[in-house]
């Protein structure tokens, strides 16, 4: 019987034998292109939020290529980012849009949005612990700030940041998630909401507002403040729509 001989070869360079040094390496371009990839999307949605970029408004890849003084492939990977976002829309051989939400669909998200949003002020633990308060009085400072200078790009993270920490008080994960995937959704109509000093000098009181009634534990008032914090973007949004598109705000 023959016996089969024990090959003496060297194993080959694979994932579980290569060194990590090797590996890494080997990964540094396609991770050095997430990483520019991750910069262009963010870039992109800040002009968006800011209403520099408008519904409807072809993204095309070549002027993006040279904005960014990049290839093709990382505009892609971006667009792609902000697609899973909701934030740009891509149509088969025509490219990239802002993606144009009707009022139609802006209503239904806020409305899902006020009962996600009135359901993490119900369930969040009162009193709160007077570190977490700390931390919402420093970022509505740093929001206020921001209004003050009239630094909108600071106005918008400052707001995100600060509506990030209250709903994750709640402590739940599903219903934080969700509530961020909502408000990523309408990001881009921001802009609309914030377009008058008048309109954030209100964010700005129902901030305050709300930190006092989770200091003083007066949910109802929490509650409350949540539901109208809400209504002036969708209001500011379908009164811009319908002025620019025409039409009763219907799907298209």
């Amino acid at each position: 019987m023959k016996i089969a001989k024990i090959s003496r070869k060297a194993p080959q360079d694979s994932d579980a034998t290569r060194p990590a040094g090797r590996s890494m390496r080997a990964l540094e371009p396609h991770l050095r292109r997430l990483s520019l990839a991750s910069q262009i999307a963010r870039k992109l949605e800040e002009e968006i939020v800011l209403g520099r970029r408008h519904p409807r408004e072809r993204l095309i890849e070549q002027d993006l290529c040279e904005q960014f003084r990049t290839h093709r492939g990382d505009v892609r990977l971006a667009l792609f980012e902000l697609e899973r976002k909701g934030i740009v829309h891509r149509i088969p051989n025509r490219g990239a849009m802002v993606r144009d939400l009707s009022p139609d669909e802006v209503s239904s998200i806020y409305d899902v949005r006020e009962e996600l949003e009135v359901m993490a002020m119900r369930i969040l633990p009162l009193p709160v612990p007077p570190k977490a308060l700390a931390v919402l009085e420093k970022l509505q400072r740093r929001h206020s700030d921001a209004v003050d200078a009239g630094d909108s790009l600071a106005v918008h993270y400052g707001n995100v940041q600060f509506h990030r920490e209250l709903f994750g008080l709640c402590g739940n994960p599903c219903l934080i998630e969700t509530i961020e995937h909502l408000a990523q959704r309408v990001s881009s109509i921001r802009s609309y909401a914030h377009a008058h000093a008048g309109a954030l000098a209100n964010s700005r009181r129902d901030h305050a507002e709300m930190i006092a009634a989770l200091r003083d534990r007066r949910r109802d008032d929490l509650i409350t403040l949540a539901r109208r914090h809400l209504k002036p973007a969708v209001e500011a949004y379908i009164l811009a729509y319908r002025q620019r598109f025409g039409g009763a705000g219907g799907d298209r």
